[in-house]
This record gives structure tokens, sequence and C-alpha cells, in this order.
């Protein structure tokens, strides 16, 4: 969750660190903190804020003293930090120093034995100043860096005590035009710029700075110096990164989820684009492996989180129907604890918006270990599934900065699709004429939803409706289920308000009893398979008074069946939980805004998790 940026070479500013931190804000945080190196050794600074830390780490670094403290400074780290081991104080903030005051780190992560490291420092002499698990990281490095007198050795042998996933940076008055890092599962990007070199947790914090991007290999530790401004080593693999500066702007939008929602229709049209070969055959981004060895899978997982596990939730209906293979959906953090069977007949498929979620990337590394194959559907092109995957397909969302996810959401539906039409043919379930028929529908969404989209003023309406309800309910059938999810969760989300979300056939056996004329239910009400079955449902918890609010296709369903609409236009059913979702983002974000939130920033949660 944390956000990490260091930058070293000439030019090096306090500036570039702050600016970084910002667009790392999206992650998540509740303090920030920086580190320089200047004249009279480190320079620290740190703020326990909450969501306002990095304002005001940008409001200490204008105003210091350009005599005395120069923003030009040899290298520097900053860091947000969302507490783990420790509450969000000052003390609990990176960076850390050593006991000595010779070195510093930057963590994101958690150190899973940090309580019997911690114990032996103590017992050597080492004092600590937090409560944190990342101190014991810079106390290490401190006693290894005397024996060998080298950063990067030091921070290696100090790496290899460490139990868990993370990225960390160190810095050392020692080596004062040195920054190191090392990872284990968590991302550390590394970028080179005309006279910089950078560390970051993600791409964005590095837009318009760095020209060339680096992924660091699993388990390495990697050097950079500002005077050597290029690869130290095989450690790093160059990333292709597509996006920039500005399209990680608000481009006159009030906030990224606003600009996000309305670029939805382009997400899935760039998704979907060119994946049909001139042989009639559905196109993936990466493959690893003999297709043959595909066409004898006779399983599929789907393992996923939030979110994506909404999509994955979509897609198994597709795969169960077209691929004719039975599909198990898990949760991911629950998957790798469940001894699940896998084998090389099993196919795992990993959704993740980063490519870098802990428990999805966790879960696919036990399952290829167990021998199955791994397919990955993610956003970001060269990320830790990617590399790990056999087959690569990604969402062209481009970046989504908003915490709580809508353009990757229903891009990851449309990716999916696109994977159950290539192991659909692949297996030969279906002729290249079914291929072509349903890419065809599936390039039909785009404009569905940039009609949908375009009545945005109608589903404010609609939300303004809403404001004084504090009880939500979602409900619905078949592919509507997901979406039903997908709702409650977004509102929850956004809005903090209580919100469930049910499939209409389990009102019956428990939920009903919540519903009274202080509810809301709205029902995903589109021309699907179940239409009748759900608005059956619809009556029954119209019976009991709750205000009801219907996502429905023009001139389909009774008008005395609803209190209020949603009306987006009708598509082919099992692609349209794209369309469908569209109203309910809208609720969401509206009730936010309302109550006076911030939408793209969420309390409590973070982009990418990557702790577990």
């Amino acid at each position: 969750m944390c956000g990490i940026i260091g930058v070293c070479g000439v030019g090096s500013s306090l500036d570039v660190v702050v600016q970084g931190l910002e667009r790392l804000e999206y992650r998540g945080y509740d303090s920030a903190g920086l580190v320089s190196l200047e004249n009279s050794g480190f320079v620290v600074s740190k703020f326990a804020d909450g969501v306002s830390s990095v304002s005001s780490l940008a409001a200490w670094v204008r105003n210091r003293d350009l005599e005395d403290a120069p923003h030009q400074v040899r290298l520097a780290l900053g860091h947000t930090r969302w507490a783990t081991h420790g509450g969000a104080t000052k003390e609990n903030a990176h960076p850390h120093l050593d006991c000595t005051n010779r070195f510093a780190v930057v963590h994101n992560g958690i150190v899973e034995n940090y309580r019997v490291l911690r114990s032996e420092l103590m017992e050597r002499g080492h004092h600590f100043r937090s409560e944190t698990d990342t101190e014991v990281i810079v106390h290490l490095v401190e006693e290894r860096f005397r024996l060998s007198l080298d950063l990067r050795q030091a921070v290696e042998e100090a790496f290899s005590r460490l139990e868990g996933a993370m990225a960390i940076v160190v810095s050392s008055v020692e080596e004062p035009d040195l920054l190191v890092g090392a990872r284990r599962i968590s991302p550390l990007v590394v970028g080179f710029g005309e006279s910089m070199a950078f560390f970051a947790s993600d791409i964005p914090a590095l837009l318009g700075e760095a020209a060339r991007f680096y992924h660091l290999e699993e388990g390495e530790a990697v050097a950079l110096r500002g005077d050597d401004l290029g690869p130290t080593n095989g450690a790093l693999v160059e990333m292709e990164v597509s996006w920039d500066l500005q399209s990680a702007q608000r481009d006159g939008y009030p906030d990224f989820m606003s600009k996000e929602i309305q670029e939805q229709a382009r997400a899935v049209a760039d998704t979907v684009a060119g994946r049909v070969g001139d042989d009639g055959l559905v196109i993936v981004d990466e493959l690893r492996l003999d297709p043959e060895i595909l066409r004898t899978v006779n399983k599929v997982f789907m393992v996923a989180c939030g979110t994506s596990y909404h999509a994955a939730m979509v897609a198994k209906y597709f795969f169960e129907h077209y691929c004719r293979i039975p599909v198990e959906l898990d949760i991911s953090s629950e998957f790798r604890y469940r001894d699940p069977i896998v084998d090389a007949q099993t196919l795992v498929i990993g959704v993740s918006q980063s490519g870098e979620t802990i428990d999805t990337l966790v879960a696919l590394h036990e399952a290829k270990a167990a021998g199955a194959r791994v397919m990955v559907i993610c956003n970001v092109v060269g990320s830790s599934m990617a590399r790990l995957a056999d087959v690569v397909l990604y969402t062209r969302a481009g970046p989504e900065i908003g915490v709580a996810a809508t353009k990757t959401h229903v891009a990851q539906i449309a990716a999916l699709q696109i994977a159950g039409l290539y192991f659909a043919s692949l297996r030969r379930n279906l002729y290249p004429s079914d291929v072509e028929e349903l890419m065809a529908k599936l390039s039909e969404i785009p404009p569905a939803i940039a009609t949908a989209l375009a009545s945005w003023k109608s589903f404010t309406d609609v939300a303004h409706e809403l404001v004084d309800y504090r009880r939500f309910y979602f409900l619905g059938r078949h592919v509507g289920y997901p979406v039903a999810l997908e709702g409650a969760l977004k509102l929850k989300e956004l809005s903090y308000l209580p919100s469930e979300g049910y499939a209409g056939g389990e009102l019956k056996h428990g939920p009903i009893a919540m519903i009274d004329d202080k509810a809301v239910v709205v029902a995903i009400a589109t021309k699907t398979r179940l239409y009748d079955k759900l608005m059956s449902n619809v009556e029954e918890v119209r019976a009991r008074g709750a205000r009801i609010v219907l996502v429905t296709n023009e001139g389909l369903g009774e008008p005395q069946r609803a209190d209020l609409r949603f009306e987006v236009p009708r598509v082919f059913p099992l692609f349209s939980p794209m369309v469908d979702v569209l109203p309910l983002q809208a609720l969401a974000y509206e009730l936010a805004v309302a109550q006076g939130l911030n939408p793209d920033r969420p309390r409590n949660l973070a982009k990418t998790v990557t702790v577990e």
C-alpha cells in the first residue's frame, strides 16, 4: 500500500520527491516523510496528518530556507505510510534511521519475522525509536556495513534475513551518491532521466522525470548512482510504458474518478481492439508455452480480490457456457489456505488491476509451484504477475488513479471475455464464425457505454433522490448478481453507507428480514435470462415498503414496479455487466460527493494492496 520514491544525481531535489509522493497518494496513506542527504548529513521531515500529510510535507519543502538548506540535494527518499505495525505517528512514519544516523530506509510491505530480529538487535545494543517492523531493516544494514564497508552488500545481507513480501530503498552518508533497492514480491520500479536515477513503487511517480523504466527482478538488490545513468546489472529488465504525464492528470475534471468513469468506453475499446488475427484466432499479449498444452486443461480456477473478483464472477458464466469447462472462483487470500487441488491440467487465472496485489500474486506463485498453468489479466505491462504467467492478456485502460476501480473493472470483464473466446476456440468449442460473431457483439459495448454515460445527468438525478437514505440493498440474478455485489462495494467504498449485494433468490433465506420503508433496493433488471424471476424478487421487497430503483433497459419493465429507474442500452446478455454497472458507479460517486467526501481517496483504502 505504501508509496516509495528515491532520487539521486545531478538535479536531485525535494520537489521531485514531493511530486512523486503526490502522484502516489492514490495508494493510500496516513503519514508521510522524506530524508535528504545534504552538507550536514541527513535531514528528515515527517508528518502524521492523515491524508493531509503529503500536503504538509510539500508546505515544509516550500518554506525551507534556501540558503541554509538548498533544495538541490545529492539524494533523497520519500515515503507515504499506511500504518500496520504501530500507529500513525511521526515516530512511526518513514524514513527510519539507524543508531548512528548514517543509514536511512523506506519500506513497503511487512517484515514477518521482525519480532525475532528486533529482540536480537536490542540484545546487541541497538536502540529503537519506533514501533514499526521497518526499523529492524536499517539496524541490520548498520551492522552488516561495519563488516563489508559496501552499502549494496550490506543491504543484500540484511535483506536475506527478512521474511515476507516487501520492497526497500536504503541510503547512507557513507556512500553519498548511491541508492540501493531490493524487492521480494512487492513492486519496485527503476527509472532513468537525463541526469537522475530513480526508485519508485509505481510508474506514475516518475512520469515526466524518467525516460526509461525497468522492473527489478524478484529477490534482487540494485545500486543506482547519480553519475551512472544506466542499468547496473542483469537484475533490471526494461519495461514498456505507454502512459504519459497527461494521462495521469485530471484534465479539468473535479477528480480522477469522474475522469476515469468517462474514459470507460475507450478503455474497453482499446482492450478489445486487434484481438483477432488474420487466421481468425484470438490473440493474447504474451504466450510462453505451447498452446497445445492449454488444450489439455480440464479445470479453471479464477483468483482475485474485491472489484477484480466481481469481474471474474462475470467471466465464470461466459467460460462455462462457451468453453464447457468447470470454473471455480476464489478470493485470493483464501485460495492458498484451502489446499486447492491443482495439477498440470489446471489453469489458474489471476485478475488484478496492478498485477502486484499480494494475495493474488502469492496464490499464483503457489499454483504454479504445484504444476498449474497460470494466466494473468492485469493493467500493467511487466508487472510481477505478468512476468510470472504463462499467458498474459492486458487491459489497456491506462493509469487509474482513483482508489475505487471503475474503468479497469469494465476492461477486466472485456479482457476475461476475450480470454474465454481464446480458450473456447483453442479447445474447438467454437467455430471461427462463432468467435467472429461474439467479437462483433463485444465491439458493440464501447458505444453502448458511451450512450449510457451520456445519460449521466439522469443518473445523478436519481442519486439525489436517495441522499437521505442510509441502508441500501442490491439484487441481481445470473450475470446481474456480480453487478449487484459491485454496486454494493462501490457504495461502501465511496460513501461509507451500509450496503449489501445479494442474489435475488437468496432474499427469502434471511436478507428480507432487513427490508422496510427505510431501505433502498436497487435491482439489476436489464433483459437477461432471469429477468422475470428477478422482477418477482422485486415484488417481494416492494410489498414490504422498500424504495425500489431499477437498472433497466429503455421500455423494459412495468413503471409501477419502480420508484426510480436507471436506463441503459440493451446489449448481449453475457456482456451486459459492463454497461449495467455504470449507473451504480454514478450512484456511489454522487452520494459520496453529496456528503463532501473525496471520491478519489476513500478512508482506510489503498489502490494496490501489498500486504496480506
